[in-house]
């Protein structure tokens, strides 16, 4: 028998979850990097720059094309800060009402999954 505090808990733990999935499919699908404006004799170019692996990739990118890239990039950075407050609040939740409550209560125990 629940208590309300842990049904409630527990489901903004699933709601927490949906989320987190939500939020990791969205970035998965955003570009990541930075742009960066190089002059080459006299003209600017931009290069949307980022990590692969150990080394720097740089991929040349249409002026045209920064405005729409730039939302591209700050949603991807929104969406990080996001995913991590939710992943505060799912920790705190697991603290809260345990592991062991988490995976008896919740289908296919899906806590064990993350």
């Amino acid at each position: 028998i629940m208590t309300v505090m842990e049904e409630v808990l527990l489901e903004e733990y699933m709601r927490a979850l949906r989320i987190e999935r939500l939020l990791n499919s969205e970035i998965a699908e955003l570009p990541k990097g930075s742009i960066q404006k190089k002059k080459i004799k006299g003209r600017e170019y931009f290069y949307l720059q980022y990590r692969c692996e150990a080394a720097v990739k740089s991929v040349y990118v249409k002026a045209q094309d920064i405005p729409e890239l730039t939302k591209k990039l700050e949603k991807r950075k929104e969406n990080i800060s996001a995913l991590k407050e939710i992943q505060k609040t799912k920790a705190q939740i697991e603290k809260a009402l345990g592991k062991d409550f988490l995976n008896e209560h919740t289908a296919e125990g899906i806590y064990q999954v993350y």
